[in-house]
């Protein structure tokens, strides 16, 4: 047996990790103390890597569907030129348009992936991309592209004194604009033990909760009534800085008019908050010298996403919560000097309002995962199933569950059977799989070469630390050949799409055309960095590299953008928050609000078919236990949920930490039609209870996700054991 360095790539923190490796199997993995970013630590996701690897579930061949649905082992050379001619056919009878792809998180876990499946799209020529980032926190981009982007940069937590977090539990979910992924625990202990005041707005009493000097628990879906009211004891006060917003902001007058419309009374009787609570939470945010306020998948994923990030957003600015001129921000680079920083505002762009659009009269959002713009996954099924001459036949999803991600899952599944051609790159059969055409296997994290492309302030390299089992391939490898033998001009290294690449964090790499046979994985690998010297370096230091530690001066206004100006108070804002309150009456009618939760050992639904992480479980419904005394109820009892679009079975959970009125399901699970829903992996889709078809965010198109209305009811024919839901 040999140990070997490299570092995880289930999510974007990169841990560092020590593998042992015996008969070019990865039989143990653990956390690599020496690793200069994560530091000895790592997450029981990045520990399950051997099941993942190694699972008997694992797709190791190619596969064809049959007629009868079954699937058939193909080569990679018949996988290749089969797809090739049937895309061709459907580009020739019903243009590029007809094609469309979806990029799925694990796309993005390999470096080389996106830059060359991005020359491959761009040579495809159509505009039909999706990705997750349209139904998670694409709000947050909407506030950015209407209100404009301040480049100076956020101040640190590292730095901070006051921090308010809404609608997330990043010591769960690893995931946070602002706070380390690597070992949350031990940091929020740290920027506790020296005086940060943490503020949590959420109606559960989650872990971060538990740690905040103050919790609100609001009504779901009514946070940005309740921001409204922060914003307002905050102005009235005088805690606002226009030292900051008077010198980069405009409509501050008309922000300030119409919050003056939701007194912390008001806002106490909606969102059931205590008043004093309202205003302590504005006075505390307000006097705290350096902070941010964060707003997470709680906030946007409700029926007032864009406003809630809008008022956050606002929150930021009229507290001058940003780096400025003459301050000192930490250094990214990790060789040679970081490029100037400006205190300076980027303009308004509204890019779905530019260019291209679909038709039903979308534009494009921007996206970090592509760097194109892409339609909102709301209308993923639309474009499938709507008739059209650019009518999506054919689609492409890498790293990703499309059917089981996207909301309104009657709709996926119907618009998957629809397609002409449905390639899925996926390790494992998940619902998309199941209903596809062609199945490549790819090659997964310890089977690869690979190096984490965003670099600054962190960066790392691996060699791959065993073969590729079976037939299987990596992801860029497919689309290189899958051009060539469409005879496709490829290249790299194309600049992002005008305007989209502010938000993006996978650069488009050396410019190269990408012909001739396949190169080697390393030789791919320095074209995407596009830094041979970096990359050299890297390969030097198997823990690691990341930046020294020192500071850069936060520059005035380059030439030209001096007179930039933030919006305050964009034309959507009133029409979003007039729209919020009306489905809060509305929602009134059933008894129940459903909010998203994560499960610490699975990533969205990567892992939920591997035994030895769900250890026979399904998702549980979670519930307060006086709400399942209720109904006569305990934990394990089986009941049915019902929104206004449909009904699923679950087992309860008995959960204290929920308010009454709230109940959680996580997301990621649930099977096809006919699949049982207490079958060991498989469970509930919360999918089913949501619609794409209204009502839905403005821009995004993005439905009710959270603070979802629904009714529980006793499961009628469940049988009188119950069912362990631990």
């Amino acid at each position: 047996m040999e140990t070997k360095v490299s570092y995880c790539r289930t999510c974007g923190a990169n841990c560092g990790m020590l593998v042992d490796v015996e008969d070019d199997k990865i039989v143990r993995v653990r956390a690599n103390a020496e690793n200069s970013s994560s530091a000895g630590y790592t997450c029981v996701k990045g520990r399950n890597a051997v099941a993942g690897h190694n699972s008997s579930d694992r797709i190791l061949r190619h596969l064809r569907r049959r007629r009868d649905g079954g699937f058939d082992e193909i080569s990679l050379e018949t996988a290749v030129s089969e797809i090739a001619d049937r895309l061709g056919s459907i580009m020739t009878e019903t243009g590029p348009e007809s094609v469309g792809i979806y990029w799925g998180t694990y796309a993005w876990m390999a470096s080389a992936t996106i830059p060359v499946a991005k020359a491959w799209w761009r040579a495809i020529g159509s505009h039909k991309s999706f990705s997750p980032i349209t139904i998670d926190q694409a709000s947050k981009t909407i506030s950015w592209e209407r209100t404009g982007f301040y480049t100076g940069g956020f101040q640190r937590v590292e730095d901070a004194d006051v921090w308010l977090e809404i609608g997330g539990n990043q010591l769960i979910s690893l995931q946070s604009v602002g706070w380390s992924n690597t070992n949350p625990f031990v940091t929020l202990k740290e920027h506790k033990k020296r005086g940060l005041k943490l503020i949590v707005i959420d109606p559960r009493r989650t872990e971060l909760a538990k740690a905040a000097d103050l919790h609100l628990r609001p009504r779901p879906g009514t946070d940005a009534v309740l921001l409204t009211a922060i914003l307002n004891v905050i102005f009235d006060k005088g805690l606002d800085r226009p030292e900051f917003y008077g010198r980069y902001a405009d409509n501050v007058a008309a922000l300030k008019d119409y919050v003056r419309g939701t007194t912390p009374a008001m806002a106490a009787e909606l969102c059931d908050v205590p008043e004093e609570d309202i205003i302590a939470a504005a006075v505390m945010f307000g006097e705290g010298k350096v902070g941010a306020a964060n707003g997470h998948t709680g906030t946007d994923m409700g029926p007032g996403g864009n406003p809630c990030e809008q008022l956050i957003l606002s929150l930021n600015i009229i507290c001058g919560r940003f780096v400025q001129e003459g301050e000192q921000v930490q250094s990214d680079a990790i060789v040679g000097d970081s490029p100037p920083r400006h205190a300076q505002v980027i303009p308004p762009s509204r890019h779905w309002d530019k260019g291209w659009r679909n038709r039903f009269g979308y534009g494009l959002m921007p996206s970090p995962f592509s760097g194109f713009g892409e339609v909102p996954c709301g209308l993923y099924a639309d474009e499938i199933l709507e008739p059209g001459e650019d009518r999506v036949r054919a689609m492409f999803s890498i790293g990703g569950n499309p059917v089981n991600a996207i909301p309104d899952l009657p709709r996926q599944i119907e618009a998957a059977k629809a397609l002409d051609l449905l390639v899925n790159i996926d390790p494992y059969m998940t619902e998309t799989s199941r209903l596809s055409d062609y199945i490549i296997a790819p090659t997964m994290m310890y089977e690869r070469p690979d190096v984490n492309v965003i670099f600054g302030p962190f960066g790392i390299y691996t060699p791959a630390l065993v073969p590729p089992p079976g037939d299987t391939v990596e992801e860029w490898q497919f689309f290189w050949l899958l051009g060539q033998a469409m005879g496709l001009d490829m290249e790299l290294g194309v600049p992002n799409d005008a305007g989209f690449g502010c938000f993006g964090y996978v650069p488009p790499g050396r410019p190269v055309k990408l012909t001739g046979p396949l190169p080697s994985s390393d030789e791919v690998l320095a074209m995407v960095a596009d830094d041979d010297a970096l990359l050299e370096e890297l390969k030097k230091h198997p823990n690691g590299l990341a930046a020294p530690r020192r500071s850069v001066t936060v520059q005035g206004p380059a030439p030209g953008m001096e007179d930039n100006r933030l919006d305050l108070f964009p034309p959507e804002f009133p029409q979003e928050m007039e729209a919020l309150r009306s489905i809060l009456q509305d929602s009134e009618r059933r008894h129940y609000r459903l909010i998203v939760r994560r499960a610490k050992e699975l990533f969205n639904n990567q892992g939920r078919n591997l035994p030895e992480i769900t250890k026979g479980k399904t998702n549980p419904l979670y519930i307060h236990p006086d709400d399942l005394a209720s109904h006569g109820l305990g934990s394990g009892d089986r009941v049915t949920v019902t929104s206004d679009h449909g009904t699923i079975a679950v087992v309860t959970k008995a959960d204290d930490t929920l308010r009454r009125g709230v109940v959680a399901l996580t997301h990621g699970w649930g099977g096809l039609e006919g699949d049982d829903p207490f079958a060991p992996g498989v469970g509930a889709s919360v999918n089913a209870l949501m619609s794409t078809r209204g009502p839905v965010q403005q821009v995004l198109h993005m439905p009710i996700m959270t603070a979802l209305p629904v009714d529980i009811e006793p499961l009628a024919d469940a049988p009188a054991s119950r069912t362990d839901p631990a």
